[in-house]
């Protein structure tokens, strides 16, 4: 009898590490605004999937990686994407109970939340980021979030990640 435990932490990384490479990807000035925020994505769909494994130590970790990637100030995607995992963990059987419409509303509201967390620290620090196309990702995430999260449940599904 085998014993339970952690398997397929090298999924989720590989996930996240494919949703950083998805974010430096350059696009044309005009496809800019169409740009979803992977990263918030696929942390997301870990958390309500897997909530006892992935929480605020891996949102910090990977959004520390995503500030000095993308060049922003550190610690301001990082501090956006630990309170909103805080929120996914607070209410992730809420969600995970959702249609999977219902579920994509939710994660442009937070999504919204998220890019308004990221644009006032930004205003903050003294580096704002943002146009009035910078709140078009948030739609771009609701409309994605149905695709990504039966991709991913497929690929956890299919690799036994528990």
């Amino acid at each position: 009898m085998q014993a339970k435990g952690k398997r397929g932490t090298w999924v989720i990384i590989l996930s996240l590490i494919i949703a950083l490479i998805l974010t430096v990807i350059p696009l044309p000035d005009s496809w800019q605004p169409f740009r979803p925020d992977w990263l918030f994505l696929v942390v997301s769909y870990w958390v309500v999937a897997l909530p006892h494994r992935i929480g605020l130590l891996w949102a910090f970790l990977w959004g520390l990686i995503f500030d000095a990637l993308i060049g922003t100030t550190l610690g301001l995607h990082s501090f956006s994407l630990c309170l909103l995992v805080f929120i996914l963990q607070l209410n992730y059987l809420r969600i995970r109970i959702y249609p999977i419409w219902k579920q994509a509303l939710t994660m442009g509201g937070l999504s919204l939340l998220y890019l308004a967390l990221v644009l006032w620290l930004s205003r903050v620090t003294g580096s704002p980021e943002s146009s009035l196309s910078y709140w078009l990702s948030a739609a771009i995430n609701a409309l994605l979030w149905p695709w990504l999260f039966i991709l991913l449940r497929d690929i956890r599904r299919y690799f036994k990640v528990n």
